[in-house]
């Protein structure tokens, strides 16, 4: 009876979950049905962020449709001109990844050319791109000047891209005048724009991942994780709920941004007094952000968190006295004074208020000094509009020297939190798993505009054949883990195109590229620039020479080098080049170590560093320097696998006992003067000819044959038992014979 019960009540849970499983698949579905509908009566890019929608969400086919049927509508007049273009652009990515039809490299240059004849920035970008990075063939080849002109005609639009790789080109002078002053003018455009967005709201910040790290040194919570953080905060812990809302409301360390939750865990520490929580609480109720703005729940939360002195609370506070609001009048040295405690306490978001106020003297005396002081005390913080600020007082030289490279450094961290990069790294990672194409297209448009984690994620891609979007052709079978030391590898095409990536993030100072490019040099892969050799002297055409002319011994005889005579580059498979790799390992080890992300790189080169003064592998043999960088290792990455290096130090160890050893003929000369040595060869002379007599006389023992034993020595019957006086002789007499037979043996 009880199983009965059972059977039906486990029968009627499995009913009810499918049940639910149908209705929210009918829901979902009725709820993507109408968000497409919306979508479709919305206005001309409609199309393009429906296909862009769906290509983020792995459904290639539908985007290849929605995009396809964009473009029939050109016949029918239905689309004007930017929209046709934009569908373009983006069925030529679709067509450039492989997504949902077969890649073709050479049909999206077409669609890119074709959106780009009408201005469509992002076709112009993406054929910047190509002519910057692709692999040559006969279709496309790479042509710096082609990439600069779509990258200006695209700034001039507006692109954000495009405006931060001219920033980025005109600082370091790549295909372009190296001109600060431009480069400026370039990034101020964008940075100022994601300045107002920082100071007006919390946008999403993205943590930066890097490709080549193990996963288990990537800082990246797991879902398991989360799930445990939730539950200890639904049980009642307001310190860690009111970490879960903080992490929510910023969309950090895995959890991403959502207004709701975050309202709902702060709400959750705020009920038990925790000022941080009341504070950020007060944050969303000045902002507007998940509820409606009103300034006086804010003003309340804030006086809250500020009697625990929270600098949160005190920022808020002073933001409410600057501003002013219907209950509380605007008072500029309140303000100050709250500002000043919230700065005091720690707040970037303080510090950069109070700086604000010294800058522009309200509340207090104004001081440019101490703005300057301020600003860079919130952007030690990572504070983003302190940065901009900074920038534009170095152009200035406002407070501080003058300084452009300053500026635009600056600037170019400003312009790398914006919305453009942030979105296109979220969907790199999302992609990187399981579609790396995808993930390289979103990586190759961050890193032609100078993002150096995106560069050096891309090479990644590419350098271990992931990725082959800038290849003519798809290899014709997967890589392989070996594949590096195969001159048919599929991976050498890749090689090609992730050096230049690897070059571009070595120069902004990484650590893993840096030690890329040293282990490029020492096994010869990639490839390398020169000038075109110019002729011979006699290879050129004879002329007579007339009178007074120069001829022999003339300038004619002394040819120019080819880099002062010819402009065309030629590109060479690289050869293996130690001198090279041990200048980058060298310049890798050198590096002082800002992250615990470097830690592996650095050790790393410098054990290829002692490896090769080990060996006199490209440098004279220094034994003393190669124990200095091997302990070098183990010093920088103390966490690190440190059998490799042990293993290292005992050769090392070895191989200096071994040259200590005198030469050959030095050797033969001290021992055979030393008598003792005489002395000890004949031992082991005498010893070894005892040794083959004792083997020739036992295989002759061995060998022959048996004496018959005598007929007095026979074991009496069986059936005669001798008395106990018997017995005992008999085994003495039987004892006496074995020992004469033994000594007999011997004898013999």
């Amino acid at each position: 009876m009880l199983l009965r019960v059972l059977l039906i009540s486990l029968a009627l849970l499995a009913t009810i979950y499918f049940l639910k499983a149908v209705l929210l698949q009918l829901t979902s579905d009725d709820a993507i049905d109408e968000a497409d509908s919306a979508l479709s009566q919305n206005n001309s890019w409609t199309d393009v962020e429906r296909a862009l929608q769906a290509f983020r969400s792995g459904d290639d086919s539908k985007a290849l449709a929605i995009l396809t049927g964009c473009l029939t509508k050109e016949d029918a007049a239905e689309a004007d001109q930017l929209e046709t273009a934009a569908c373009k652009n983006s069925l030529g990515e679709l067509h450039w990844v492989g997504a949902g039809v077969d890649r073709n490299l050479t049909r999206a240059k077409e669609l890119f050319e074709e959106a780009a004849a009408v201005g469509e920035p992002d076709a112009q970008y993406n054929l910047a791109i190509l002519y910057a990075s692709a692999e040559s063939s006969d279709d496309l080849r790479r042509n710096e000047a082609l990439a600069v002109l779509h990258l200006y005609a695209a700034s001039t639009a507006g692109h954000p891209g495009a405006l931060m790789a001219m920033g980025y080109r005109h600082l370091h002078g790549y295909g372009v005048p190296q001109a600060c002053t431009t480069a400026a003018l370039n990034y101020i455009d964008v940075a100022k724009g994601i300045a107002s967005i920082y100071s007006s709201g919390m946008p999403q910040a993205v943590e930066l991942v890097r490709l080549n790290l193990p996963q288990k040194d990537r800082k990246v919570m797991s879902s398991s994780e989360l799930n445990l953080f939730v539950q200890i905060a639904t049980s009642g812990d307001s310190a860690v709920a009111a970490a879960i809302g903080k992490r929510y409301l910023l969309g950090i360390e895995g959890f991403k941004q959502d207004y709701q939750k975050a309202k709902q865990y702060l709400k959750m520490a705020a009920n038990r007094q925790h000022s941080g929580a009341l504070a950020l609480l007060g944050y969303m109720y000045c902002l507007g952000l998940g509820t409606p703005q009103n300034l006086e729940t804010a003003y309340a939360y804030f006086v809250t968190a500020a009697s625990s002195n929270d600098p949160l609370g005190h920022n808020g506070l002073g933001y409410i006295y600057f501003r002013g609001t219907n209950a509380q009048a605007r008072n500029l040295r309140l303000a100050f004074k709250h500002f000043n405690e919230s700065a005091f306490g720690g707040s970037s978001d303080g510090m950069f208020n109070l700086a604000s106020m010294y800058l522009t003297g309200s509340g207090t005396e104004q001081s440019f000094q101490k703005a300057v002081l301020y600003y860079t005390q919130a952007l030690d913080r990572g504070h983003t509009p302190a940065a901009y600020s900074l920038a534009v007082m170095h152009l200035n030289g406002i407070g501080t020297v003058r300084d452009c490279d300053i500026a635009v450094n600056l600037l170019k961290k400003v312009c790398e939190r914006g919305e453009w990069v942030s979105s296109k790294l979220v969907s790199a990672y999302d992609f990187s798993e399981k579609q790396p194409d995808k993930a390289a297209l979103m990586f190759l448009k961050l890193a032609e505009a100078g993002h150096e984690v995106s560069q050096m994620n891309a090479a990644h891609l590419f350098d271990h054949g992931h990725a082959s979007l800038l290849t003519p052709d798809p290899p014709a079978r997967t890589a392989r883990h070996d594949d590096f030391f195969w001159e048919d590898s599929p991976r050498q095409p890749g090689q090609n195109v992730a050096q230049r990536f690897y070059e571009l993030s070595a120069e902004q100072g990484s650590a893993s590229s840096e030690l890329r490019l040293g282990d490029y040099a020492y096994y010869g892969w990639g490839m390398t620039a020169r000038f075109t050799e110019a002729p011979l002297p006699s290879e050129q055409e004879a002329k007579p020479t007339e009178p007074g002319e120069p001829g022999d011994g003339g300038w004619e005889d002394f040819p120019l080098p080819s880099i002062y005579t010819s402009d065309k580059v030629e590109l060479h498979a690289q050869p293996v080049d130690y001198e090279a790799a041990l200048a980058r390992y060298r310049k890798t080890a050198d590096m002082t170590v800002t992250g615990e992300w470097m830690q592996s790189f650095v050790a790393r080169a410098s054990f290829n560093l002692g490896f090769m003064h080990q060996f006199g592998i490209g440098i004279v043999q220094d034994l003393n320097m190669a124990k200095q960088h091997y302990f070098r290792c183990r010093e920088v990455d103390p966490s690190g696998l440190h059998a490799p290096v042990t293993m290292a130090l005992a050769a090392l160890a070895g191989h200096v006992l071994y040259l200590r050893l005198p030469s050959q003929e030095e050797m033969i000369k001290r021992l055979s003067a030393d008598l003792r040595l005489h002395v000890l060869f004949l031992h082991v002379l005498a010893v070894i000819i005892m040794a083959w007599l004792h083997c020739i006389l036992s295989s002759r023992r061995r060998t022959a044959p048996q004496r018959p034993r005598r007929q007095d020595q026979a074991s009496p019957p069986a059936a005669t038992q001798p008395a106990l006086g018997e017995r005992q002789g008999s085994v003495m007499q039987t004892a006496g014979d074995s020992r004469r037979a033994a000594g007999n043996v011997v004898l013999d």
